[in-house]
């Protein structure tokens, strides 16, 4: 990034600054896999939700309160014209987020202002699994387990005190014979941390998980297919609306991190950062860009990390160069897009909805722009036969390279390649590979859905 473009991205995070305060207060993040982000989402697929910015997650428990408000309003409105099935379903769903986020909710409605509270027990699990080889789940915060019988269980909780701070934790135990270095069981934090909001910027420092991109099954960039981070996170959790000329741009969003990785890796604790933003200009277009960051490390053979980079190394770094030596770092790229196209039951009396969204990504430059690209390209129809019940997934990913192979993910200082813990940080299906997924899912209730999946 030349000087004259980094100063035209400070100034608009100085005008991001300046914007109204506003009376937010703080909440503890929603856990990727949490059963709220698919709720919300068939509300999306509805047209019951028009103003989430989907491609940046984790959401916090306000701002899913936030939109369950919004879906809310929005039935009310709609249920007439939604139909008697799809009404049902959508009124049960919101119930369930009501219940869920009740406690949000109040607070955005301004009947309840509570100071301090704590939720010492919620979202308990416990399940066993038996195999007869070694096993992992795809975005599954990076767990692995050993042939034979398994075993996982945990508990969260988290407080929040005067507003503005707010814990975390979620500690779990585990199972699985021959899986950890001296026991057959390990108790850990899996995901835990500790938040400061004021004015709608939050600080976040603890662990936690990230997900960055609008894909269905996989992002190209960040997700929770590995371990949740030990990061340093600042980001606005709830989309606001910039001043100036610069309102044009919709509701803006935006987050930045920065972690170390493991030691035991070519070059040991290497440092990670990243920053995205998303916008939406419109109700039906939400469009995002993404940039991470390896670099330092320990050892001889490690670049420079952020603690010795001077502003001159810092405008080469982000200039789109390709630089070598001291300053080499292994960077992936890009833009992503969601379309959401609502109302089409007016002209085709079989859809709701249709979503269509792309990722392009690139882990090389040429001309301060990514090349070398990967892609993710996919599809949602929306209720379909306009019972509130049927959505049908389509997500294509690629990232072969010609000439180039394996090339994504891989590089040539960081021979660990793009990984935490030996697992890919962006999409499962790794290195020169194509990965096609369809998605079928029927609710037979609010609470139970039928799925039938395909993916290769």
């Amino acid at each position: 990034m030349r000087p004259k473009r980094s100063a035209y991205v400070l100034c608009l995070c100085i005008l991001f600054l300046v914007t109204e305060i506003c009376s937010a207060d703080v909440s503890v993040n929603v856990p990727l896999g949490n059963w709220s982000y698919d709720a919300l989402d068939k509300l999306v697929s509805l047209g019951l939700v028009q103003s989430a910015i989907f491609s940046a997650k984790p959401f916090t428990r306000l701002e899913m309160a936030r939109l369950t408000i919004e879906a809310r309003s929005a039935l009310e409105k709609q249920k007439d014209h939604l139909g008697a099935s799809a009404t049902r379903i959508a009124h049960e769903l919101v119930q369930r987020l009501r219940k869920e986020f009740n406690a949000e909710i109040q607070e955005i409605e301004g009947t309840t202002k509570v100071s301090f509270y704590l939720k010492p027990f919620e979202d308990l699990y416990a399940t066993y699994y038996h195999s007869t080889e070694d096993f992992a789940f795809e975005y599954d915060k990076g767990r692995e387990f050993c042939d034979g019988s398994s075993f996982k269980a945990g508990f969260s909780a988290h407080a929040a005190l005067f507003r503005h701070l707010a814990f975390y934790f979620n500690p779990e135990f585990r199972y699985s014979k021959g899986e950890f270095p001296s026991e057959d069981y390990k108790v850990s934090l899996l995901e835990g941390y500790g938040k400061l909001e004021l004015w709608n910027i939050e600080l976040e420092v603890g662990r936690d998980s990230l997900w960055w991109g609008p894909g269905r099954h996989g992002a190209l960039i960040l997700t929770d297919n590995v371990r949740p981070f030990d990061l340093i996170k600042i980001s606005n959790p709830r989309p606001v609306v910039l001043p100036w000329i610069f309102k044009y741009l919709g509701l803006f969003k935006f987050q930045g991190f920065y972690t170390k990785l493991e030691g035991n890796r070519y070059i040991p604790k290497p440092e990670l950062m990243g920053f995205r933003v998303d916008i939406k200009p419109f109700p039906f277009l939400e469009l995002g860009a993404s940039r991470t960051i390896i670099l330092g490390g320990e050892g001889d053979n490690a670049p420079k990390g952020v603690s010795e980079l001077s502003f001159t190394d810092w405008l080469k770094l982000l200039s789109g160069q390709n630089i070598s030596g001291s300053l080499d770092t292994d960077q992936i790229a890009g833009v992503d897009a969601t379309l959401h196209i609502n109302n089409l039951d007016n002209f085709v009396r079989v859809l709701k909805t249709l979503d269509i969204w792309g990722q392009l990504y690139g882990e090389d430059e040429a001309a301060s722009l990514p090349s070398r690209n990967g892609f993710v390209l996919g599809m949602r129809l929306g209720d379909i036969f306009l019972t509130g019940r049927t959505n049908l997934v389509i997500e294509h990913a690629d990232n072969v390279i010609n000439g180039y192979p394996n090339f994504w993910y891989n590089h040539h200082v960081y021979k660990s390649g793009y990984t935490y813990y030996k697992r890919i940080m962006g999409h499962e299906m790794g290195s020169e590979a194509r990965d096609t997924y369809v998605s079928l899912e029927h609710y037979l209730r609010p609470d139970l859905i039928a799925w039938l999946s395909y993916d290769y």
